[in-house]
């Protein structure tokens, strides 16, 4: 009997693999143009009762019909709501899933109770205590009484995100709060609102090439501001192209250029150094050497020279992709998956640079000291008056992306001090197809960080360097040592890297014309 019955099971387990792939622990049966529940060795939970299950990348309970009708049956495989339905919705929120019934939708519970309705013409799941209804053509929001809590007078609500939800009157787009008062009135033409959590409101125009307005909703009324900066075009730094690429005052010191491409090195870095490797590559490569710009995120491993920032450039490097990268010291994170590879960086310091902290240049704060800094990051300093300036209000300090350059530099600024967890409303876009980046929201209570030259000359950004410690972050004070926080920046290989024309680059980087590239495109040189 045993053996039969693993036989069978064998079969079973051999007609399932030929089936979608469904929820985890759990597969849909077919026999006979009907479908059973079974778990994954094969055991069926119910009867070949149903004309579908639905437990495609969901958890129990799982929506079955049955003639017609729709239900819900739980990991054992009984009918926790029962198929007597019109129509269900595949999942539940908030304890609840739409049903129709006799043509009304109305909300059951997990127990398979109608608690609300069925009153309505369509409905939508629950978001933070309310529920998109429409009712008589209009939609409106009722909360888990059944009781509206905004009446219908919309064409269309959608769901609640941090307190306001999008809706849509008479073709345009706007958002309520949940009293149904206009947070942003309905101004908009075929665009999508999106509210990130700390209140930053980002309009996007699909039809206008992905364009994009910004409001800030933290006071409770919406007020339109601009993002530090509009993006970089690093087209102006590219070898043999860009107008702003370093040159030397004399003929290179190299015997002469190579011309083997397939040995050069494979150049990476930040987007803060590209001024500064790009100009290595015009001085030494051959002319037929070009940039290769990312394409759907993805990078030409054969390219000689690309941008791809810190954390990427890490990894290729790490990966065997690029031979050397220019960035600033790695992360810990970065120092882990070098260690986890069995490969170890060779680190060739070659400038120094301002790490610079940034506030909108309407804010009447001039300096800042490092323990001042540290206060903000770590949460202990949370609102301006704090720091002696009134009628601003909280401080909203901005981070970057974990394992970037400039917040690798900020950690490393904090030392034990913890980091608190950074805000998640961070403005993010796409840099001409170049390349991606993260700055900071221009907002008068605002603070972040950059790398002086990349703030001031390659983004070109109307914000406010800060003092810090009463030292201004010039290039002056960062070569007489004065200003309290500089990064170095390094050119870095992995060891053990026998291409002869790295080391020859590398060497040729460390001399005079190298360094003078570096001071000409914006960076203190190394010296030591």
């Amino acid at each position: 009997m045993l053996k039969i019955k693993s036989i069978l099971s064998t079969l079973l387990i051999l007609m399932l693999a030929t089936l979608p792939a469904l929820s985890e622990g759990f597969q849909r049966v077919e026999k006979d143009g009907r479908f059973a529940l079974a778990d994954d060795t094969g055991f069926l939970l119910t009867d070949y009762i149903y004309d579908d299950i639905y437990c495609y990348d969901t958890e129990p309970p799982f929506r079955v019909s049955r003639d017609g009708h729709a239900g819900y049956i739980d990991e054992a495989g009984y009918e926790v709501v029962p198929a007597i339905y019109d129509a269900l919705d595949v999942s539940f929120r908030e304890g609840v899933a739409p049903a129709r019934l006799n043509d009304k939708w109305g909300y059951v519970d997990e127990a398979g109770r109608l608690v609300i309705g069925p009153w309505f013409d369509e409905v939508d799941q629950f978001s933070e205590g309310l529920a998109g209804v429409e009712q008589n053509g209009k939609w409106g929001y009722i909360d888990h009484t059944g009781r509206f809590a905004v009446e219908p007078r919309f064409d269309f609500g959608g769901w609640f995100h941090n307190g306001y939800a999008q809706v849509h009157l008479d073709g345009k787009t706007g958002l309520i709060d949940k009293n149904g008062a206009w947070a942003l009135e309905p101004e908009f033409d075929d665009a999508d609102i999106h509210m990130d959590d700390d209140g930053l409101i980002s309009v996007i125009y699909p039809d206008a090439g992905d364009s994009f307005r910004y409001f800030d909703i933290s006071s409770g009324t919406a007020v339109e501001v601009k993002s530090v900066g509009s993006g970089i075009d690093l087209s102006d730094y590219m070898p043999f192209e860009g107008k702003k690429v370093a040159t030397l005052s004399e003929e290179r010191t190299l015997d002469k250029r190579i011309t083997e491409e397939q040995t050069l090195p494979r150049l990476d870095g930040a987007t803060a150094l590209f001024p500064v490797y790009a100009a290595f590559c015009q001085a030494v490569y051959p002319k037929a050497t070009r940039y290769t710009r990312l394409v759907d995120n993805e990078v030409n491993t054969e390219a000689l020279i690309t941008c791809t920032k810190t954390n990427r450039a890490y990894e290729r490097l790490i990966q065997g992709d690029a031979d050397i990268i220019f960035v600033a010291q790695p992360s810990d994170e970065e120092l882990d998956m070098a260690a986890e590879e069995g490969v170890e960086f060779d680190m060739i310091p070659i400038g120094r640079e301002a790490f610079v902290f940034i506030v909108n240049k309407d804010n009447p704060l001039d300096s800042i000291t490092v323990d001042q800094i540290k206060g903000v990051y770590s949460g202990q300093i949370t609102d301006w008056s704090q720091l002696g300036v009134q009628g601003i209000g909280p401080i909203v300090a901005y981070q970057r992306p974990k394992n970037s350059g400039s917040q690798t530099a900020l950690k490393a600024l904090m030392g034990d001090t913890p980091l608190m967890e950074a805000p998640k409303g961070v403005v993010a876009w796409d840099m001409g197809d170049i390349l991606d980046t993260v700055e900071y929201r221009n907002l008068p209570n605002a603070i972040g960080y950059s790398f002086r030259f990349f703030c001031t000359d390659m983004m070109g950004s109307e914000v406010k360097l800060l003092a810090v410690d009463g030292v201004e972050p010039t290039e002056a004070n960062i070569r007489n040592g004065s200003y309290p926080i500089t990064s170095t920046v390094y050119a870095i290989r992995l060891k053990g890297n026998d291409n002869p024309n790295v080391v020859a680059l590398l060497d040729w980087i460390k001399s005079p014309q190298g360094m003078e590239l570096v001071e000409k495109s914006g960076y203190t040189p190394w010296e030591g």
